[in-house]
């Protein structure tokens, strides 16, 4: 970088350091104050960005830095407590600490099948186990209401692309293969049952890495950027991701929704290479790639929970 590009990004540097030591920040587009620190993330790497591909440099140096300051990953401080429901059965319940809450919370993450007690500090740890003890009832019951879980396992019925397919188990070492009918099976050939499941999960890999290189190619052209690479992989906290360096990750369970699930999340990944924020400039892109893309969104808050389902057998 020159010497002006430096100051700029240096100068915008400590101010985050600064506005990070408080609980508040400034929403720099909206220019007003915010309860989040999000806009200043998102700001500070389109500046990078724009600096970077200016000078046609890249500092290792602030590629650290950002990667640090961008990770959003809650820092956990892992536990587990056991609570007693109404009818005597024991439930694992994960105590964390996320400095970013702002009291105890229960919740339940469909993904993990699991209850996840929320504290904002390690001496509130015993408040929020004993807030799950209070919820137990509730707890019980959501779990409950989670989709049985699906084994890849011979005679199991999985969706490939929305569309329902019975898992047909062929010994040899050919690659898997669909068999067309009234309901289609996918026979997946392998020289023992035990190496079954593994089989089915990389024809599912692959099938899910070749649907998604097309759809992110076409609307990298249409906004006009370049993924560094592709990953297709065990996702549980979310459906894909947009590094800093600008390699996109999917889980591989979207090749079991139907297209328009896929597409979307290839277009809302591919618009965190311009915009790393769900600002309205974010969505403004995602729809220039895919006008519609509320549907696959949407398709996916009301079942994404039974896609998890598959391949987590309970």
């Amino acid at each position: 970088m020159d010497g002006g590009h430096q100051c700029v990004f240096l100068g915008a540097q400590r101010a985050i350091t600064g506005i990070n030591v408080g609980d508040f920040a400034i929403d720099l587009e909206l220019d007003r104050a915010a309860v989040t620190r999000a806009s200043i993330d998102s700001h500070l790497l389109t500046l990078w960005r724009t600096l970077t591909h200016a000078t046609g440099r890249v500092n290792k140096r602030d590629v650290g830095f950002l990667r640090m300051r961008f990770d959003s990953r809650q820092k956990v401080e892992p536990g587990q407590t056991e609570i007693e429901t109404i009818d005597g059965r024991r439930v694992p319940v994960k105590l964390i600490v996320n400095p970013r809450a702002r009291h105890v919370s229960v919740r339940i993450d469909p993904a993990r099948r699991e209850a996840i007690a929320t504290a904002p500090s390690k001496r509130h740890l015993k408040h929020a186990a004993q807030f799950a003890t209070e919820r137990a009832g509730w707890i019980a019951q959501e779990l409950s209401r989670l989709p049985r879980g699906v084994s890849l396992a011979p005679g199991s019925f999985v969706p490939l692309r929305g569309i329902e397919h019975e898992l047909v188990y062929k010994h040899g070492r050919k690659p898997a293969f669909i068999e067309e009918d009234l309901l289609p099976r996918l026979v997946v050939p392998a020289p023992d049952v035990a190496l079954f499941e593994s089989r089915v999960l990389r024809f599912l890999k692959d099938q899910a890495r070749t649907d998604l290189i097309d759809r992110v190619a076409t609307h990298a052209i249409a906004l006009g950027v370049r993924p560094e690479r592709i990953q297709v992989k065990e996702l549980r906290s979310r459906w894909g991701s947009c590094s800093v360096d600008g390699v996109l990750s999917f889980s591989w369970r979207l090749i079991l929704a139907p297209p328009f699930v896929l597409d979307y999340l290839a277009a809302h990944e591919v618009a965190h290479l311009r915009e790393m924020n769900h600002s309205r400039r974010f969505w403004a892109l995602v729809n220039k790639c895919m006008p519609d893309y509320e549907t696959g969104r949407d398709w996916l808050h009301e079942n994404g929970s039974k896609l998890h389902a598959i391949g987590m057998a309970r």
